[in-house]
């Protein structure tokens, strides 16, 4: 069984860095657009525009200087899973990517959550009147996973999806959810839940019946204890992969249970029939090992991994990209991520025969659900709970920032609070010193992006106190927004 203790993974990574330095970039966040409700995914399709899926059922088209389109490029609410009870729920619209020869194969393919609360997975087709719109009507449903039914059951749907580097559609639908994988989902190799699956788009299977077909490549064709489409197995909540744009390797993270979070890599032109380990295992780390149904194939390990702090007890790793654009010097071939609860942004990149996870910055918020990549290589992040989309660069290079756009870290300028205690129980105090009589915009979200609460309150010139409690804050993460004339605040708490 493998194991490794922190202390050795510290001591490994002070070695390496002691004998050879690197230039990290100071990263800062730049708002490029805004006005998003629960943003999920970015993409672009070739050219200088960024697409951008809300949870709800809408993409929109954001233009090169970050303004969002007045119209959706598509929109499929009346297709997608929106009841979401108690606000705790990760169903909905979690992915989409172009075909690689977009326009000319004028297609863009959903991953999301139907009305039947499955995952699908289903084409769409541009307008051939209006580049900016797919048509509703024209899907093509692909693949449908069933997902379990039970209340408990309503996360871990993955949703990512991606077009390789050799042509062929990935995606993951997650272990479908609850703690534990107790249905043994990840291991089973009869169902495509916990798996990553590869199919071909371009041709049908007119045998079967079925709109795609095949790669005759892929590792399990023809065994009869897998289904054919599985690439790869043992996934809990691949949050957000990507496939390296110069050199087709994927970086593959997975959100861990309790204890740890992981990155993997598969190295390009990979045969696939990887096993990442759930519920076996937990990163390296045997989870239920011996009550685990493993399903014969080898596992394959993380590259890296990092546990859950005392302080940040919750930890949601979201996947990132290589940057492979050409303006911030210091970011180059570096793969970049963060945690979803923490806010906190790292980069994994190889230190002579030794792969370095380094931390580059702190986020006053949280949230960070998804990173897009532009054509030119460019890094942007969405924000599912405030609705922004950011571009990723490194201050350090501020020429090459666009000017009079301030960073995320200059939000918070005009406004400092203290939220006490935190954690609480729903019952909680905010205090703050205002520089004039003002009006102060309230909101409340949690975790998914679903507001609990709104409202407005009048501060006085200088210091204020205000009293909060609410039945509508149940046990879980929330981000305190305050908006005023002057700039805004967010401010991230716990209830317990």
């Amino acid at each position: 069984m493998k194991t490794f203790t922190i202390l050795a993974v510290c001591l490994l990574l002070s070695a390496v860095t002691k004998a050879q330095s690197y230039t990290l970039p100071k990263l800062a966040l730049v708002e490029h657009a805004s006005g998003f409700d629960a943003p999920m995914d970015i993409a672009n399709c070739g050219d200088n525009r960024l697409f951008v899926a809300e949870r709800l059922g809408k993409i929109w088209i954001i233009d090169p200087q970050g303004n969002k389109s007045a119209e959706p490029y598509l929109d499929i609410t009346d297709k997608v899973f929106t009841v979401y009870p108690n606000g705790y729920d990760e169903r909905g619209l979690l992915g989409f990517a172009f075909h690689p020869n977009y326009p000319d194969s004028p297609y863009v393919y959903v991953n999301y959550i139907g009305l039947d609360s499955n995952s699908h997975v289903s084409r769409f087709t541009l307008n051939p009147n209006n580049p900016n719109k797919a048509m509703a009507h024209s899907q093509l449903l692909l693949i449908s996973a069933g997902q379990p039914k039970m209340e408990e059951f309503v996360n871990h749907k993955s949703g990512c999806i991606k077009f390789g580097p050799d042509g062929y559609l990935y995606t993951t639908f997650g272990d479908g959810g609850s703690a534990g994988d107790p249905l043994n989902n990840a291991q089973n190799p009869q169902i495509l839940l916990g798996k990553m699956i590869r199919i071909d788009v371009d041709h049908r299977d007119a045998v079967r019946g079925r709109p795609y077909s095949i790669p005759s490549t892929n590792p399990y064709v023809n065994i009869d204890k897998f289904k054919d489409e599985i690439w790869a197995t043992g996934l809990r909540n691949p949050w957000r992969w990507s496939f390296d744009s110069k050199t087709g390797a994927l970086w593959l993270p997975d959100v861990g249970q309790d204890l740890w979070e992981e990155i993997n890599v598969v190295k390009p032109n990979d045969k696939g029939g990887r096993n990442f380990g759930w519920s076996c295992y937990e990163a390296n780390h045997d989870y239920k090992f011996d009550g685990c149904d493993y399903n014969g194939t080898p596992y394959t390990f993380p590259i890296v991994e990092y546990g859950h702090s005392a302080d940040e007890p919750c930890a949601s790793i979201t996947g990132g990209f290589v940057y492979r654009g050409t303006k911030f010097r210091n970011m180059k071939d570096k793969y970049i991520y963060c945690d979803y609860c923490s806010g906190k942004f790292s980069t994994v990149f190889r230190g002579n025969a030794t792969w370095l996870n380094i931390f580059l910055k702190q986020s006053t918020q949280f949230a960070y659900v998804s990173f897009g990549e532009a054509k030119n290589g460019e890094l942007y992040v969405a924000n599912t709970v405030n609705g922004k989309i950011y571009q990723l660069v490194d201050s350090s290079d501020e020429s090459l920032i666009t000017p009079g756009i301030a960073t995320l870290n200059n939000d918070i300028e005009n406004l400092n609070i203290k939220l006490s205690p935190n954690p609480n129980k729903g019952q909680f105090n905010i205090e703050f010193t205002a520089a004039s009589n003002e009006t102060y915009h309230i909101s409340i979200k949690n975790v998914y992006g679903v507001e609990i609460i709104r409202e407005t309150r009048i501060a006085n010139k200088g210091f204020n106190r205000w009293s909060f409690a609410s039945a509508q804050l149940k046990k879980n993460i929330y981000q305190l927004n305050i908006q005023t004339t002057k700039g805004s605040v967010s401010q991230k708490f716990v209830v317990e």
